[in-house]
């Protein structure tokens, strides 16, 4: 079966489907398909379908009370049969034409023509409408069936409403479990530019070429598509590692904690997950009520955060993310609301980017500073010295001496209860900017950082040119 970049959840609901008998990966895959994209032209179609197959069922049972999930008693064999048997139909209304291996279905101007297969598909879009999210909507959605199978008919306005009411839960899923498939999918975008295959790896510069391409028309942010094109390179490496795409991606692996890609800051992107609890270093760090870092510094160590754990081996695009991102988010800001310190036509050049030098001492900074912080820690946690850990205790005692913030004012007891709740983010912050600033040192051995800084800052002034300079009375088209 193709693989589907799906939650557990929703991996798990889609092969309830199939324990009745055995069915051809051909058929899951068309399955599949209808519930990610739906059929082409129209991705509600298979919705529209059903309601029709739904409606022409309940009038063949006459007066008699067919119900909507009559489609779920009976075989796709015997709903084909019950169809052709009924002679043709008012066109005023529901209609039914048998043409001999295939019957042409219409309601309300909606038309299917349906075969065995097609009704065995859409018997199984009922079941998985019904089962979904553990039968949490299966009351809903069987009245809606109910309505559209009443005996003496629908009328168009209860008919409509059915159908959107059926899409809609579809789409509610879809946006929960499904990464890919969304109208406008940037996701999808990645997967066509980068590929499905794990076999060979994609370079840093191939995730720039992509969001610099003509085609992309999904990322305004250079960071959402470097933050999207990451979670789908670690998936794409999961799938493999599960067995070259043997199973199912799954967007709650362990490996894929975060959600695919994020909100577009100017042009309303979509969420490809649902967002998970904030569970990075700076969570706690954010909560706390000690002052042991600056805005400024936590922005930064957000955006390296943010490329974890993918971005762990991708020096170069954290150095383009920690350069480039603040002098795009400026020129955003200062587009939407009309003010800026310096002129757009000075921004898009990049001349406030830090160079990647200046970046390293930044990192290198916050990590002795992190470092203090543990020395506080233990300076506040052992009463007793020894020769190994005597001067470590003696500067995070300095540190607090030194310290002017209100917020280390309280007495040791109080100050320890603090440390120990951020000992935990401490530790992973100072394992993460250790690793940070290993990979830019192997990639200034291959590549000077100098000459890299001035290549990039050349290619980022070109892009912000192009996006923004035009644009100085909107906002940015992407």
């Amino acid at each position: 079966m193709t693989p589907r970049y799906w939650s557990d959840h929703a991996h798990s609901e889609f092969a309830a489907l199939f324990e009745d008998r055995l069915y051809s990966d051909r058929f899951k895959d068309a399955l599949a398909d209808a519930l990610i994209r739906g059929w082409p032209p129209n991705r509600d179609k298979p919705v529209w379908a059903l309601a029709v197959l739904v409606a022409a069922l309940g009038k063949t049972g006459g007066a008699e009370r067919a119900g909507g999930l009559l489609l779920l008693a009976l075989s796709p064999d015997e709903v084909f049969a019950r169809l052709a048997a009924h002679p043709a139909s008012d066109p005023a209304t529901v209609t039914i034409e048998p043409l001999g291996r295939v019957v042409r279905l219409g309601a309300f101007e909606a038309i299917i023509t349906l075969g065995r297969t097609r009704i065995a598909l859409l018997r199984k879009l009922a079941e998985f409408l019904l089962a979904a999210d553990d039968y949490r909507h299966t009351a809903d959605v069987t009245a809606i069936l109910d309505a559209l199978a009443a005996p003496g008919g629908v009328d168009e306005t209860a008919f409509r409403e059915g159908v959107r009411a059926l899409a809609r839960r579809l789409y509610d899923y879809r946006k929960i479990h499904f990464a890919e498939g969304h109208a406008a999918s940037g996701f999808d975008f990645i997967k066509r530019t980068l590929g499905g295959s794990p076999r060979r790896e994609t370079s840093d510069d191939e995730i720039f070429a992509l969001w610099r391409d003509p085609q992309n028309r999904y990322f305004v942010m250079y960071r959402t598509a470097l933050l999207t094109a990451l979670d789908f390179l670690a998936m794409r490496r999961a799938l493999a590692e599960r067995g070259a795409f043997e199973t199912a991606g799954s967007v709650e692996d362990p490996l894929l904690a975060r959600t695919l890609g994020g909100r577009e800051e100017d042009d309303g992107g979509l969420d490809f997950a649902a967002l998970e609890p904030d569970d990075t270093p700076l969570a706690a760090l954010r909560e706390t009520d000690l002052k042991t870092y600056a805005q400024a510094e936590l922005d930064v160590l957000e955006l390296v955060a943010a490329t974890l754990p993918e971005g762990e081996r991708r020096p170069r695009a954290l150095l383009r993310l920690l350069a480039f991102h603040p002098i795009q988010s400026g020129l955003s800001n200062s587009l939407r609301t009309g003010r800026s310190k310096v002129p757009l036509e000075e921004r898009v050049t990049c001349v406030e980017a830090a160079d990647y030098h200046k970046i390293d001492q930044r990192l290198a900074a916050m990590g002795e500073r992190t470092a203090g912080w543990l020395a506080v820690l233990l300076s506040l946690s052992s009463a007793n010295d020894d020769a190994r850990t005597a001067a470590v205790r003696d500067k995070g005692r300095a540190i607090l001496t030194r310290s002017r913030s209100q917020s280390f004012a309280h007495p040791p007891e109080v100050l320890r209860a603090r440390f120990e709740a951020i000992r935990a983010a401490l530790l992973a912050l100072a394992g993460m900017i250790a690793t940070a600033r290993t990979q830019i040192a192997a990639h200034g051995r291959v590549h000077p950082l100098c000459e890299a800084f001035e290549a990039d800052k050349a290619a980022f002034a070109a892009e912000f040119t192009r996006r923004y300079r035009p644009a100085r009375g909107g906002a940015d088209g992407g």
